[in-house]
């Protein structure tokens, strides 16, 4: 983990900083490239990879449903981060940091460009799905894939079946209405030190 306390991307020298990390952090650079041609084929935003995460030294992947409006608004931090100002990555801070789970981790999301609120249509859905595919085959290292809320469970149910590799571990959506009930507080907090667990 890069900052020593949740929601740091709010601040806008802390954003500037971020960013200027996207070119020179090694770990991106292969991730950052394919994210920019995949930029090209949508109309939608595509946030970045977070350059304060392993990239593709990536051991532990916390996969979410989609990109929230504060991260590719003009005013947001433009990355899929755990240091985002909202209450989803907050949470991911949060339980992380609790279970000492500070390195060896990627953020992304099974549809990984801005869907305006609305639920993803099959179209879209098949594009995310086609372009997680292409991101897992760029971390070689990955061991575990945290898969965060509904949508994102079903989806790699129905289409990750080939993908034996890492050990997946399910857990509710860290977001604001996947957190309303203790029960489903409990269960993240367990996926996560279950991963913990699991890389050591």
């Amino acid at each position: 983990m890069f900052a020593d306390k949740p929601q740091s991307l709010a601040d806008p020298n802390e954003q500037q900083q971020r960013k200027a990390m996207l070119h020179s952090a090694p770990a991106i650079q292969e991730l950052e490239e394919w994210r920019e041609e995949f930029a090209k084929t949508r109309t939608e935003p595509v946030p970045h990879f977070d350059p304060a995460d392993a990239g593709s030294a990536a051991r532990v992947l916390f996969l979410l449903d989609s990109p929230g409006a504060e991260t590719v608004s003009a005013e947001g931090p433009g990355f899929v981060s755990v240091d985002n100002p909202d209450q989803a990555a907050e949470r991911c801070w949060t339980e992380r940091n609790d279970a000492e789970l500070h390195d060896g981790i990627l953020l992304w999301n099974t549809v990984p460009f801005f869907l305006d609120g609305a639920e993803p249509t099959p179209v879209q859905t098949i594009a995310g799905v086609k372009a997680l595919k292409s991101v897992l085959g760029l971390l070689p290292r990955l061991e575990v894939v945290v898969l965060c809320g509904t949508f994102t469970k079903n989806q790699w149910a129905k289409h990750m079946g080939a993908f034996s590799r890492p050990t997946v571990i399910k857990a509710p959506s860290p977001g604001s209405r996947g957190m309303i009930s203790k029960k489903n507080q409990e269960d993240f907090r367990q996926a996560v030190r279950r991963a913990k667990r699991l890389v050591g």
